[in-house]
């Protein structure tokens, strides 16, 4: 299956700044580091994983951090937020939950550098390969945060099969051609979820309940809330957990 048909709307997109805001590292309970290598000789990678030791894993999460040009990285606050609660529901409840954030090439100590959304897409099925070989036979579900949503639904799509949910939270459709690719036949045949704020600059609403139309996704809003959930990241991560990890909630 082709993903590479179509590249980010790139002329849409404010330009960045010469050194933008980067979130410090942040070390989530129960994570250890280590590399993943690339697919076909690609970059490795800098990644943070948790696998329940003992346990049966009930289900595999992988975590994709907005845009890099824009500061995005494994630490931005809305993943961060998501792996801290996937911590917590493994830790409280004993959820036997599996779960990877990483650096897409070029971010932090990932090697590369930044290819438009082609080759971070091969950078998630590089950490999907690995999640699938830690944790053999559980189901696996891919979250993204704006770029991070996109290049995971395309890694998705083209996994075939390999993953069953996928969560977008706040796409930014306005920039990156996720109706194109669907129209192209890169479609991801799991459930999908998209989470928006009212308040989000990058896609409203209205273009939120489109896209799920497209996408066959189901839309929640999130009323007063803005493209980086700065209003309640606790009540986003919250809201998350039991559509990526259903399992916990049994």
């Amino acid at each position: 299956m082709c993903y590479d048909a179509h590249m980010p709307r790139l002329d849409r997109l404010p330009p960045p700044q010469p050194s933008p805001k980067v979130s410090p590292p942040v070390t989530v309970d129960g994570e250890s580091e280590t590399r993943v290598p690339g697919l076909a000789g690609g970059p490795s990678l800098e990644v943070r994983v948790h696998i329940p030791q003992g346990k049966r894993v009930l289900r595999s999460v992988l975590l994709c951090h907005p845009h890099p040009l824009y500061g995005g990285t494994m630490h931005s606050p809305v993943p961060l937020a998501i792996a801290k609660r996937l911590s917590e529901a493994a830790a409280r409840d004993g959820a036997a939950l599996a779960w990877a954030r990483f650096d897409f090439r070029g971010v932090g100590t990932s090697e590369g550098a930044y290819d438009g959304g082609k080759g971070e897409v091969e950078d998630v099925r590089a950490v999907l390969a690995h999640l699938r070989a830690v944790a053999p036979g559980a189901p696996i579900s891919v979250c993204g945060h704006s770029f991070g949503s996109w290049v995971g639904l395309r890694a998705a799509a083209a996994e075939g099969g390999v993953v069953d949910r996928v969560l977008l939270v706040a796409p930014s459709s306005r920039f990156f051609g996720f109706d194109e690719d669907a129209r192209a036949g890169l479609r991801f045949s799991g459930k999908t979820s998209i989470f928006i704020g009212t308040d989000d600059d990058f896609c409203d609403v209205d273009e939120a309940r489109a896209l799920g139309e497209e996408l066959g996704a189901d839309v929640r809003v999130f009323d007063g809330f803005d493209h980086h959930f700065l209003k309640s990241r606790r009540a986003m991560a919250e809201a998350a957990l039991p559509v990526i990890a259903p399992e916990v909630m049994v």
